[in-house]
């Protein structure tokens, strides 16, 4: 029987804890074709992160443009000879303002909204895992 997956709230959690789901652990897991697309995405986002931090050089034009439904963030990344554009989503975004703001890039902090929008995101990864359980010091069936 397969249990549906909140690919949204599976992506946030795979971005802000990218060991949430180890893949040698949770194989079966990795199977589902929403928890792929979850893990690829959640890496590309963190990518974006590491390159808004510096790890390849000074970032130069940074900007977040709203299109509809969806945000382009742009920048410059001189030494690589990149000018990097990518979609997101506002979850998406969320989680790359609130990753680069404790990674120290000043340009991109995380607003209350987007910290709302993470927070609900996570209680819906938590629905049905028996956090009262984990959290008592219990553990199903012992």
């Amino acid at each position: 029987m397969r249990v549906p997956v909140d690919r949204e709230a599976l992506l946030v959690g795979m971005t802000l804890v990218p060991a949430l789901c180890s893949r040698n652990k949770s194989f079966a897991l990795f199977e589902d074709p929403d928890v792929r697309r979850a893990r690829l995405r959640s890496a590309v986002l963190r990518g974006i992160v590491r390159q808004l931090a510096g790890v390849h050089g000074k970032v130069e034009g940074l900007a977040v443009v709203r299109g509809g439904d969806s945000f382009e963030l742009r920048y410059r990344v001189p030494g690589l000879r990149v000018d990097r554009r990518a979609s997101l989503t506002d979850v998406e975004l969320a989680c790359v303002r609130f990753v680069a703001g404790r990674a120290g890039v000043t340009e991109l902090r995380a607003t209350d909204e987007d910290r709302a929008t993470i927070d609900r995101a996570l209680r819906r990864l938590a629905t049905g895992l028996r956090l009262a359980e984990i959290e008592g010091g219990r553990t199903h069936g012992v």
